[in-house]
């Protein structure tokens, strides 16, 4: 038997090319899977956050719907012994103490949120009358209408209304505020 010669030999370089190759796409597979993923937990957050957002606006009114029944409710802000801080302290807590659940006509989406939307209302004061930007103080008040002094027509409502009660769970919890302006 005659024996061929083959002049070039092979030295494995093209399996060495083929496992470089594989490699770049599998890490290019696992970056695509991570961009995916991420986008997925991102788009979850907004969804959850849009209807926590709701939730809170829901709340709004229908603290401003509890106003025009009753314009004595809520905390009274205007009495010495009674500060009131720009945010309810409780307001990011599972506390829900003087916070109102609103009915089942108000609730958004409520089979996701795990908790009724809530408010909370406090008492301002009272503003109106022809000089409720206190213009009667000024040293020339013959030059602006409102030196008559005359007395104050409306109360002023501060409505914190909150998606829910928040809890370890890692629900988005969003807090809105309002000021409301209910004629006397």
């Amino acid at each position: 038997m005659k024996k061929i010669d083959f002049p070039f030999r092979q030295s494995g370089a093209a399996l060495l090319v083929a496992l470089v190759m594989l490699l770049v796409v599998t890490m290019i597979g696992l970056a695509s899977i991570r961009s995916t993923t991420l986008n997925e937990k991102m788009s979850s957050n907004m969804y959850d956050r849009s209807l926590s957002y709701q939730a809170a606006e829901a709340a709004i009114r229908a603290g401003e719907v509890a106003i025009q029944a009753d314009k004595s409710l809520g905390r009274d802000c205007t009495l010495a012994s009674e500060e009131c801080p720009s945010i309810p302290a409780n307001t990011f807590a599972d506390d829900s103490a003087d916070w109102v659940n609103v009915g089942a006509a108000y609730r958004v989406n409520n089979s996701f949120m795990g908790s009724a939307p809530q408010y909370y209302i406090e008492r301002m004061g009272t503003v109106g009358g022809t000089d409720e930007l206190d213009i009667g103080s000024s040293a020339n008040c013959s030059n602006y209408a409102g030196c008559d002094q005359s007395a104050p027509s409306a109360m002023l409502f501060r409505i914190t209304g909150r998606s829910g009660v928040p809890t370890d769970d890692g629900r988005s919890v969003v807090a809105l505020q309002i000021t409301v302006k209910q004629n006397l």
